[in-house]
């Protein structure tokens, strides 16, 4: 499968879970001077999230394109080390959580992406025991494949 079709099987998918798919974002903050470039696929959300102002939406998803130099040393030198990438991204404004978001993930990855279930493994943060929870129901109770991690600072995005 190819990149444009991940994308546009990613954004098709939620728009059948109701949300409103919007474009990305620019590249350059609009009214955030706190970010030189997005990072991320939730920073063009930041006023929605800190209640700075309303979204117009309940649901969105997007596929934002994203600027990282973080490990900027790397680029060029492995396969997986970008400064530009694309992150595609669900969000929900006061309108569902954990529970959607999981199960969602779930059956995108199983039903759309026909991802093999044993091949999955999914690592959730060591005191999130909601996530953990969903998950071993999303299984079947199976927990080997479920490990629970402290992300890194670097990984908080």
């Amino acid at each position: 499968m190819e990149s444009h079709e991940i994308r546009a099987s990613f954004l098709r998918f939620f728009e059948t879970k109701q949300h409103k798919v919007l474009p990305s974002a620019s590249l350059i903050p609009v009214d955030d001077p706190t970010l030189l470039l997005i990072g991320a696929g939730m920073a063009p959300f930041k006023p929605y999230y800190k209640g700075e102002a309303q979204s117009p939406f309940a649901r969105i998803a997007t596929c934002q394109k994203c600027v990282r130099a973080d490990d900027i040393e790397k680029v060029g030198k492995t396969s997986r080390h970008h400064t530009f990438f694309e992150m595609l991204g669900n969000f929900s404004f006061g309108n569902y959580f954990k529970e959607e978001a999981i199960t969602w993930a779930w059956e995108y990855v199983i039903e759309w992406m026909k991802l093999p279930r044993e091949k999955l493994w999914i690592t959730i943060h060591t005191e999130d025991d909601e996530a953990h929870k969903i998950f071993c129901r999303q299984l079947l109770g199976s927990y080997r494949r479920i490990r629970s991690l402290r992300p890194l600072l670097g990984d908080l995005y």
